[in-house]
């Protein structure tokens, strides 16, 4: 499990709307912000994280955003002190320093 934050269902965009009111979450996965290319140390955060038309749709709004931002920076911190690339980041350790920082990852 990958997840680095979760967010409230809201998908809006692309003739779909689903409002927050069903109490329901989104998990924002790590790997959504790695990209597949050879490039090492770089995190895709915000608007620009992959998915398909639909989990654009939910990750291009501000609260998604905010998630995957505190991720990255988080990500790329540890990254430097272990001395180990955003690729081969140790997510646990990602994991506990979000939830160290008061972030929701469940």
């Amino acid at each position: 499990d990958d997840t680095v934050g979760i967010f409230p269902e809201f998908v809006d965009g692309y003739n779909i709307l689903i409002l927050p009111t069903t109490g329901r979450y989104f998990q924002v996965p790590y790997g959504c912000m790695v990209p597949e290319s050879d490039v090492d140390n770089l995190l895709v955060a915000g608007r620009a994280v992959a998915g398909d038309r639909v989990s654009h749709a939910a990750m291009r709004n501000m609260m998604a955003c905010t998630v995957t931002g505190q991720a990255a920076g988080v990500a790329a911190a540890i990254s430097l002190r272990e001395k180990v690339g955003t690729k081969s980041v140790d997510i646990a350790k990602v994991q506990a320093e979000l939830a160290k920082q008061g972030a929701r990852l469940s």
